[in-house]
This record gives C-alpha cells, structure tokens and sequence, in this order.
C-alpha cells in the first residue's frame, strides 16, 4: 500500500491546490460555472481516492465541504468572504493531514475531533445561510424508522418482505440497506456489485434503474445508473465496516416487524422501468436471431439470445413466459434453425403489446454504437530522485566528452599521430551532438511552468489584503513560462516576500487611494517571461513608491553607508538599499514585515540561483521589481579565465565582453583605478588582488574582461582568455562550504577541477 499511498499524496496535493485556487476564482467571479464545476470534481475526487485508506475524518471534512460545492452548484448557495474563509480552514487542514499521511502513513491521533469540530461549523455556518442544513452523510442520519418505505414494494418480491418480516419478528429488528453509487464509480476502480452482495445475513437483495433505460445502441456501459437494496439481518456495525470508504453512497435504516407488516401483506409489484427493460433486451434478441451470419455461428448465437431473453423474462417475473422461450430454444438449437426461437419471442412482443415489435421485421437496422478505443495515459509521474539521477548521468557524460578535444591534441602533440587526433576530433562532434540533445531532453523533463509558484500567492493576497484592510486586485500574466523545476522552486520565497512587502508597504489603504485620486482597488501584478536563455519575473504594484530620500537618511541612520556616500548615491542606487541585510522603513515591526529580513531573504535567494535583481520605483506612482533568472541551474555556461597557471570560471551571463587596453590608458579615481569604455568610466579591479594571489602580469597590454553585477559594469584585469564551455557546477561542501567567493566547482576534460568563482562576492 505505500506505493499507492504515495500516488494518493501526490495527487491530493495536486488537487488542493487546484481546489484552492479555484475557491478564490470562484470568489471574486461567483457566476463562474467552470471554476465551480472544477472544485466540485477536485474535492470529489479526492474524497473518493481518501477511502482507500483508513482516514475517516479526512473523508468526512472532504464530504462536508462536497456537499457546499455541490449546493453552489445548483445555485442554493451563494459563498461570501466569511464563508471562503471557512472553507479554506477545511481545505488547509486536509492539508496537514495529507502531510501527516505521508510521513506517518496515519493520521494524526487528534484528527477525529477534530474533523467533528470542523464538520459541526461548516454544517451549522453553511446550513444556517441557506435556511436548512445541508444534508449529512447518510450513514450517519439514517436511524431506525417505524413504518417502511413505500418504495420496499417496488423493490422486493412478496416473498423478499415475507422473509423480512419473518426474521425482523424473531430478532426485533433487521435493516434496509440502500446503496447508490456515482455514475462515474467505474472510472475509480470500484465494483459496486461485488460491493453490495459482500453484505452479511442477506434476507433479499433488489437491483433498481435510477433513470430510465435508453435504448442498447446509445447505453453507456461505463455509467453506472443502478441502485442496490436489500434487508439484511446483521449488526449496524457490520454494515457501517462494510460501506466505511462510501458512507455518503449508504442509507442503513432499522426496521421492526410493525413496520414490515403493512408491505408484507400488499402484492408485491414491478416497476415500469424493468418492464420496459426486458421488452428492450427480447427486441435486441429478435433483431440478433435476423442477422446473417456464418452457419458455424448459428447454435452459439441461438443459445445465447435464449439465455438472455429467459434472464429478462425470469427478472420481470414471467416465469412462465421464461420457460417457453427456453424450450424454444432448445428446439431451435436441436434443428440448427433461428426460426421457433424468434417465433416465440416475437409471440411474446404481440402479446405485450397490439402493434407488431419493431425489431421483428428483419429490415429493420439495428443501431449500432462504434465503441472507440480510450487513448493510453500521455504523461507519466516519475518521482523527483530518478529525474536527478539522470541528471547528473548527463553532467558525467559532458565531463567525459570535453576530455575528448585533449586527448586529439595529446595524440598529435605527445605522439606526432594527427590521423588518430583528426579521428578523435570527428568522433568528438557525433558524441558532442548526441550529448547536446539527450541533454536538451533531459532538461526538458525537468522544466516546469512558473504557475506552480504563481498559483500559492492569490492566497497570501486574498489573506492578507483583508488583514491589512486593502483592496488589492492580483494579475498574473505568463503562467505558462518554463524553467527548471529548481530554478522554479528558489521562486517562492523571493516572490512570497516580495509580495507581503508590496502590500504592507506599496500598497495604500482605499481611503488613502481615493484621497491621491487612485482607484480604490490596488493592482499588484505578477508577469513572468522568457528573455534569450533568462527567466524574467516581475512584480509590479501601483502603491504609493519609495522615497529615495527617506532610504538615503535610514540606511546613513543604519550606518549602511557613511556620510560621502550619502552625498553622492543616485536615487536608482539608494531603492537597491532595500536589499540589503537589516534596512527596513517600517515604523513598527509585525507578523507581516518590519525585521529587516525579507528583501535580503529575496536578494540572497536570487543570487543563489544564479540571477540578478532589479528595482525601479517612482513616488506616488508604484514600483516594480525585476528578477533576472537563469533557465537552468543543472548546466552553467563559463568562461575560463588564467592568472599565472591557474584556471578559474566566470559565469558567461555576467560578461559583457572581452577586450585589451593599454597599461597607460589606465588610470586613478581616488584610491582605485579606471579606464574610458565608449565614453563612460569604468572601474579596473585586479583579479589576482580580489584572490590575494598577487601573480605578476607583465606587459604593455592588459586583459580586461567587463562584467556587470548588479547595474554596475566592472572591468577585472586577467593573465588570458580561456574558452567558454558548458559545466555542472556543483557547490563546494564540507569546510569548503564556508568559504567566500566561489560559487562551485566543475570537472575539466583532462581532468582537472575549476573553481567558479562568485563575483557578487568578490566585489562586495
């Protein structure tokens, strides 16, 4: 069972997610008809999945929370905020149930009373809007009752309320089960045949049609339209064990034998319905008998046409009729001829009614329904671990087949064989290109679109605009963009802060609003799309800005820069302060924001992925902040660089080019040091200084590779230009893990590592 628990939680995830998502549509559009209709089917089918395990209280909040969507449904019930809010209680708990299943394969101990308490609410709460209760499960309302349903008549045969009757006299009491699976009970695996004839001490046993039949040739066979009742003389509680995984499908009602005296003595009848079900199955059997065919086939499809008619007839109670269609039969299948069969059938029809059976006449076409075949499953859940491991399998075989260009120039440099080296070189670029695209397959599995994300924040924005007393209407536009699943999963916390700051701080009160002639209703949007091989994310407000000058004065107050600084910051450079670790403008510290954390939580997370972070506002007008992210954090693109004998990475997305200057174009702005690029002045670090390495660089020409970091170009001075590759990076670890300005390490084809070095960093 661990496997399909473990699909269980997967999907109930999924569907929750879905299901919340869909609440808060549904709210802010309470006409939506397809957002209804999706949260009914996610917490239906949620709630059907649950009673494959034993978690009773998870099955009833889900049924208490159907029967709410279902009352919406049928436009008895119309959700307002407080009742929203209700509901996403009971969703939040199925969630840490659902968390609590997975990791203890249980639900927790208190869960019971729990989930009485939260059923109690959401029936008292929703019941008390519409006028009446919603209706509770059924084998939980069902009693005992002191006269029998009129509809035992319909039901059973005289001798099934005899039975009944007999025994409810000797023990005092049996019980009516009445069981009523979905339509679409099939589609879930379930057997609900099999289901009610497992019920103990069965005294009868009745199969009613809930709808009239259609017609043979429009019958779906994959809906289930049947209802089951039978009188059983067992315990309540072997029944109640019995339907514990569909206790909304089950009436379970106690009857004496007072109660059963009154139908015990009527005449049992048939209903209508199964009438005209057997007149149905005996007109398909005639049209059957007419049918040409091979006469090797003859005795079997006489036979078989004998036993359904006799079934048919058996089931409406003509016994007689049943046992004159089966020596017909008989008597056709002895003579290898279709005629005394369909005589008789067709007897029977005139009988029943004056007019001549329309399937009697062999010219009459049978209507036939093309039964096409269900399409195979398209997708597949692979669990995250696999998907990884193939990763990394890639990243050695990119190792490996960048070893190949060094061993061509061994060959035809150490052994002076250049047609082995110009094999390898050809070889090379069949394995380069094979590599290329299993690599671009495999980093296709692992994109994911940015929705995931996006999806979790209407209702961080729903909550918390109604604590703060907002009005915030939330756009996300580009749900659709892909990047790599990790890249995806380093998104939330940086969008999760930069929201909650948006509207603690961006957004402004709806009073305030109309007072600066904005609309009452703010609008935070969240846009996402694809740049080149970047993942762009921005998240735009239209609050009230930032003040460069408030910023400028709390980080001197902060001592985040010192009074020349203060001076001469740009108000573009003053709003990226936000970024950084402790600076806050909030005038009290909340459960929302205050502590100075949340930005630098946002910078930091960015940087980790390998991006970058921009921020542009105007004052009175909103702010926008922008995320530069790459595709994929698995493979990076480097640039190697030397100083003296040593390699180090520079990743490619930094660089904006490579150049070389002269030593005496160099020169001194206060205590460091600069060169003219078209017309602008930008800062010359020395790389070997930044690593303390101090090689000697001789020459009248310096390399100079210009990178930008955050905003700001930068020119490092560098021994050589290296080639640029594509890598696996992987974090440095253990006691190197402390260690500053390294990024990672990647594995060279001759075999040597590289150390990737971080900028940011270094540069800081």
């Amino acid at each position: 069972m661990n496997e399909l628990l473990a699909q269980f939680v997967a999907e109930a995830r999924d569907l929750l997610q879905e299901a919340g998502h869909d609440l808060l549509a549904l709210e802010q559009a309470p006409a939506d008809e397809p957002a209804i209709n999706r949260l009914f089917r996610s917490v239906h089918t949620l709630k059907g999945s649950s009673g494959l395990f034993d978690a009773a209280p998870l099955t009833q909040v889900l049924h208490a929370a159907e029967d709410i969507f279902q009352a919406v449904r049928e436009h008895g019930l119309a959700l307002t905020p407080d009742m929203v809010d209700l509901t996403l209680q009971a969703l939040d708990q199925v969630g840490r149930w659902i968390e609590h299943l997975d990791g203890h394969d249980a639900l927790p101990d208190d869960a019971a009373s729990q989930a009485r308490v939260l059923v109690t609410e959401l029936r008292r709460t929703f019941g008390r809007r519409t006028g009446k209760p919603l209706a509770a499960p059924v084998m939980e309302a069902a009693g005992d009752a002191t006269v029998a349903p009129p509809d035992v008549l319909r039901w059973f045969s005289r001798q099934g309320l005899l039975a009944a009757s007999e025994c409810a006299a000797r023990s005092g009491r049996i019980h009516l089960v009445s069981f009523a699976p979905p339509e679409d009970c099939f589609f879930r695996g379930e057997d609900p045949l099999h289901l009610a004839l497992q019920i103990p001490h069965l005294l009868a046993f009745a199969i009613e049609a809930r709808a009239s039949w259609p017609s043979l040739g429009s019958l779906d066979p994959f809906c289930c339209t049947a209802a089951f009742h039978a009188f059983s003389s067992a315990e309540r509680i072997e029944l109640e064990a019995l339907f514990r995984y569909v206790p909304d499908q089950v009436s379970i009602l106690g009857l004496t034998a007072a109660a059963l005296a009154g139908p015990a003595s009527a005449p049992a009848g048939r209903s209508h319905e199964l009438t005209t079900v057997a007149r149905a199955l005996l007109e398909e059997q005639l049209a059957l008998l007419h049918e040409a065919g091979p006469r090797e086939e003859t005795a079997g499809r006489i036979e078989a046409s004998a036993r359904v008619a006799a079934n048919a007839l058996h089931c409406a109670g003509a016994a007689e009729a049943a046992a004159c269609i089966e020596r017909a039969g008989a008597q056709s299948v002895a003579t290898l001829t279709v005629q005394p069969l369909a005589e008789a059938i067709a007897a029977l029809l005139r009988d029943a009614d004056d007019k001549p059976a329309a399937a009697a006449n062999p010219a009459t076409p049978r209507p036939t329904a093309e039964a096409g075949e269900r399409p195979a499953p398209r997708s597949l859940r692979v669990d995250q671990e696999k998907v990884d491991m193939l990763m990394n399998l890639v990243g050695e075989l990119v190792v490996a087949k960048n070893s190949l260009p060094f061993l061509a120039r061994r060959a035809e440099d150490q052994y002076g064989v250049r047609d082995l080296a110009l094999e390898i070189r050809d070889q090379y670029g069949i394995v380069d290109r094979i590599a290329q695209e299993l690599q671009g397959a495999v980093m296709a599995i692992r994109m994911m679109p940015v929705g995931h994300v996006f999806q979790r924040l209407p209702r961080l924005v729903r909550d918390l605009s109604r604590k703060l007393g907002k009005q915030v209407d939330l756009v996300i536009e580009g749900e659709a963009t892909e990047a790599d699943k990790n890249v995806i999963e380093s998104l939330f916390d940086p969008l999760l802060h930069m929201v909650r700051n948006s509207l603690d701080h961006g957004i402004e009160t709806p009073a305030e609003r109309l007072a600066c002639g904005k609309p009452g209703c703010a609008r935070v949007s969240l846009a996402a799309r694809q740049e080149g091989d970047q993942v762009v994310i921005e998240v735009t407000d239209d609050g009230r800005g930032i003040d460069s000058d408030i910023i400028k004065r709390r980080a001197f107050e902060r001592g985040l820069i010192d009074a020349a600084r203060l001076s001469t910051i740009s108000d573009d450079e003053a709003t990226m302060l936000v970024f950084e670790a402790g600076f806050s403008t909030a005038k009290t510290v909340s459960d929302v924001s205050g502590r100075g954390v949340g930005m630098d939580v946002v910078r930091n997370a960015v940087h980790k992925a390998g991006g970058r972070i921009a921020m542009t506002s105007r004052k009175g007008v909103g702010t926008t902040v922008r995320l530069d992210l790459p595709l994929s954090m698995a493979v990076s693109r480097v640039m190697t660089v030397a100083l003296d004998d040593r390699l180090f990475g520079i990743p490619m997305d930094l660089i904006q080019g490579t150049l070389k200057i002269q030593r005496s174009s160099v020169v001194r702005v206060g205590t460091g040091e600069a060169f003219i690029l078209r017309d602008r002045v930008v800062p010359l670090l020395r790389l070997s200084r930044l690593l303390d390495l101090c090689p000697a660089i001789a020459g009248d020409e310096i390399a100079v590779l210009v990178v930008r970091i955050d905003g700001q170009t930068v020119g490092l001075e560098v021994a050589a230009f290296g080639d640029g590759m594509e890598v696996i990076l992987k974090p440095l670890a253990g006691m190197l893990a402390r260690v500053a300005g390294y990024s990672g390490t990647a594995l060279l084809g001759d075999g040597r590592v590289l150390l990737v070095l971080d900028l940011r960093e270094l540069i800081r």
